[in-house]
């Protein structure tokens, strides 16, 4: 049974557009809505949409609530409210915005030259793009208005699943709304030069810090090289049948191609020392391992010394046979990490210690290390330290905080009844 313009009307099961709204409705509202924002997109030549900063966002997410929350109170028994507020409406835009975030993670973002087809429909930005902006706005009312019609009247039955919407309702919209808050700055910092407040723009514009940085101590501990037949015929290492090459170490037996290597000596660390590789505690130090080497089909033996090299030093290898050549690939980064010593803007300083996923706080800013001279690997004296400020971060918490409490609290009373 369906009702249209007020009235009852039997056997209209397979119409659309026939109220209440189900999910063919919600359906086509949605892909229209994705079709207005990648027309609108195509038209602007794919330059998507800049949102506003502070103070302006601030003023529309007061204004965006206060009107959400005035449509439903004024207009709740209207019929477009109650669609709004259905479970159709509400399962559709979780379905497509889900499609939009995963867009957004499985194509490649801000690509420095996309196709004509990524470009025109923005996808190449799809957080910036009309049609993400256009569902993600859909997808805040539907979910403000169906919190609403669990909110009125309050019942304490209810209050898990309002912390939960409501909580997942500010986590979107403030992730949304941060990127035009969002700044992210690079500071070049070099050992025995003095403090830096300049950071960097990914378009090369320099801004002013409100703090300083100096560089103590930059390092980078490094996994073992791993070691591998060379073929200057193909330019390729020779795999071993777990198609990867194996790390070199104290102790090593292993079969590449038509060889068995034996590691009878490795370090982690060695200089010439009278024309020999010895090992040394020196950081101009690098690896170097003594291989015996089979040829498993022949029964022929060779045996020397393969090193890393440095960045002013040439690497070991030798000959096995033809055009193969047994070498250690460089080491590859395990960690690297920055000593700062840290000056406010009130002129204290503290001295701490970061890493890739090791940040510290400095009032709003986050610092964080990036990267380093990788021509240089481990004797480089160039630390990069990205400054990231996001003010919105801490409301992004907040929404995952009630989201979280919400679900423990329907998941605690659920044990106890079921509605």
């Amino acid at each position: 049974m369906d009702i249209q313009n007020g009235k009852t009307n039997p056997g209209n099961n397979a119409q659309i557009w026939v109220r209440p709204w189900k999910y063919t409705e919600s359906f086509i509202i949605t892909i229209n809505l994705l079709i207005l924002g990648f027309a609108i997109e195509a038209i602007s030549g794919g330059a998507g949409v800049k949102l506003p900063g502070f103070p302006v966002n601030i003023y529309f997410v007061v204004a965006f609530g206060a009107l959400l929350a005035f449509l439903y109170v004024k207009f709740k028994a209207k019929p477009l409210i109650i669609w709004l507020s259905s479970v159709p409406a509400g399962i559709v835009a979780i379905i497509i915005y889900a499609v939009m975030v995963l867009l957004l993670g499985f194509i490649p973002q801000d690509m420095e030259q996309p196709n004509a087809f990524l470009k025109l429909s923005g996808l190449w930005h799809v957080k910036n793009s009309w049609p993400f902006l256009f569902i993600q706005l859909y997808f805040l009312i539907v979910l403000a208005m169906v919190t609403f019609r669990r909110a009125i009247p309050f019942k304490t039955k209810n209050i898990g699943f309002l912390l939960n919407h409501f909580g997942l309702w500010l986590t979107i919209l403030a992730a949304g709304l941060s990127s035009s808050d969002l700044q992210r700055l690079s500071v070049n910092l070099y050992e025995k030069e003095k403090e830096s407040n300049i950071g960097i723009a990914e378009n090369g514009d320099k801004y002013p810090l409100p703090f300083s940085l100096k560089l103590l101590d930059f390092d980078i501990i490094e996994y073992n090289p791993k070691i591998g037949i060379f073929d200057i015929g193909t330019g390729k290492f020779i795999m071993g049948s777990a198609q990867s090459m194996p790390f070199a170490g104290p102790n090593l037996e292993t079969n590449l191609g038509d060889w068995h290597l034996q590691v009878v000596k490795y370090y982690p660390l060695a200089l010439y020392k009278s024309g020999i590789l010895q090992p040394t505690d020196s950081s101009s130090g690098y690896p170097a391992a003594q291989v015996l080497a089979k040829n498993n089909l022949t029964g022929d033996t060779v045996r020397g010394w393969i090193s890393t090299g440095s960045v002013t030093l040439h690497p070991d290898y030798f000959h096995l046979k033809g055009k193969e050549y047994l070498m250690l690939e460089l080491p590859a980064p395990k960690k690297f990490y920055s000593k700062l010593v840290v000056f406010n803007g009130s002129g204290a300083s503290d001295t701490v210690q970061v890493a890739v996923n090791k940040s510290h706080s400095i009032g709003v800013w986050s610092i964080y290390q990036s990267g380093y001279d990788e021509q240089m690997r481990r004797w480089s004296t160039l630390s990069v330290i990205e400054a990231v400020k996001d003010p919105w971060l801490p409301v992004v918490y907040t929404g995952i905080f009630l989201l979280v409490v919400g679900a423990i609290y329907m998941f605690w009373i659920g044990k106890d009844k079921k509605e």
